[in-house]
């Protein structure tokens, strides 16, 4: 399950970083640029439910396949980019098959694992995520310095055909185990039975999804603000997503053996000091010591959101929930850096505190509404 993931991720790793560039290098504004961003993340949203409805109705493999499919034409279209609103579109199937494939993973392992190993599970899948787009944009650089940034969508496209096939000829075997059975569950009827749950802890989720996608924005954008270079800019992300990167496995293993509060409140809540940090730093030093502040509540919280939607979601519909579950992070993904945007109109650190606010209201939240155990019933194998 994991190594396809991994090689896709490179692929989408090398993509992600280049969407505005290319918009650049197409002769249009920075303006136009932040909308091929803006593209993938719209594409996000219903990315994530349509995932959890593939794997309702074809199971949690095929799904996945499928997304890819989805993930790999987005690539070649953007690839090809012959004027703006191809790319744009491109990146739309981008974002679309990227939210469904992680929806479809999440589903196949929940299909497959003992409840007992559930968080440690997930934030495997989540850390490699974290490393394959950490070695995507290494590739990306040195295929771009080779054959110019177009190269990088194709440099997509193949890793992302390679797990297409690795899926194939191996992820398959299993699908027939975890097919859920036709239960006629509805959308609507779903959301409406678990309605208070997505309107309390769904509101946490959706805070995390504000946070963590604003943290992507901030740590370069003040950098460049206090008059550091591109170079130690890229430098200081690089050593945060890095720090970030090493922590799933140790977040997984506290979550299974301490409970899903161990890492959900200090996660929120360094990531609110990050925040409100930031602004009050000067200099390489001390914006890497803020960096790092983001990145460890980053690391130290992955897998926190999938873990708390399989302990939360149902057996019947339990792939559609999970879709619904995770458009919640995508919602908050396009809030965050856009109040980032909203705050930066009156003076830069107004968002960043902004932000910070909301880091601590989640902690609240989570210390409210996350179960102290979870259900008996979670994630039970069929």
């Amino acid at each position: 399950m994991y190594v396809p993931t991994f090689v896709a991720e490179i692929g989408i790793g090398a993509m992600l970083p280049v969407l505005a560039l290319t918009v650049i290098d197409m002769g249009h504004t920075a303006a136009f640029a932040s909308l091929a961003v803006a593209a993938y993340q719209l594409g996000r949203l219903p990315g994530s439910a349509l995932g959890g409805a593939l794997a309702h109705r074809l199971g949690a493999a095929h799904a996945a396949l499928a997304s890819l499919g989805v993930l790999g034409l987005g690539a070649v279209v953007a690839a090809l980019e012959p004027d703006l609103a191809v790319f744009l579109a491109g990146t739309v199937l981008v974002g679309l098959g990227h939210a469904a494939y992680h929806v479809a993973r999440q589903e196949q392992i929940l299909g497959v694992i003992p409840r007992e190993r559930t968080a440690r599970s997930l934030t495997s899948l989540a850390g490699v995520w974290r490393i394959g787009n950490f070695i995507g944009p290494l590739l990306g650089a040195g295929v771009i310095a080779a054959w110019g940034v177009t190269a990088t969508y194709w440099l997509g496209a193949a890793c992302i055909a390679v797990a297409m096939a690795l899926l194939a000829l191996v992820g398959m075997r299993g699908d027939r185990r975890i097919v859920p059975r036709r239960d006629g569950v509805e959308l609507g009827e779903l959301i409406r039975a678990h309605r208070r749950t997505l309107s309390t802890l769904g509101l946490t989720v959706v805070a995390t999804g504000a946070l963590r996608q604003a943290r992507i924005a901030v740590i370069p954008l003040w950098a460049s603000y206090v008059g550091l270079s591109p170079e130690v800019s890229t430098l200081i992300f690089s050593i945060s997503a890095g720090i970030d990167m090493l922590l799933f496995y140790p977040a997984g293993a506290t979550m299974d053996r301490r409970g899903r509060l161990w890492t959900a409140i200090p996660s929120s809540l360094l990531l609110a000091a990050g925040f409100l940090l930031l602004p009050l730093t000067h200099g390489a030093a001390q914006v890497t010591a803020a960096a790092l502040v983001l990145g460890v509540g980053n690391g130290w919280g992955s897998g926190l959101v999938m873990t708390l939607g399989a302990d939360v979601a149902p057996r019947r519909g339990r792939s559609m929930f999970t879709g619904v579950w995770m458009v919640l992070q995508d919602v908050g993904g396009l809030a965050g850096p856009a109040l980032v945007s909203a705050g930066a109109l009156i003076a830069l650190p107004v968002g960043f505190v902004a932000v910070g606010g909301i880091g601590l209201a989640a902690a609240a939240g989570l210390a409210a509404w996350v179960p102290r155990r979870p259900p008996a019933r979670a994630h039970r194998v069929d």
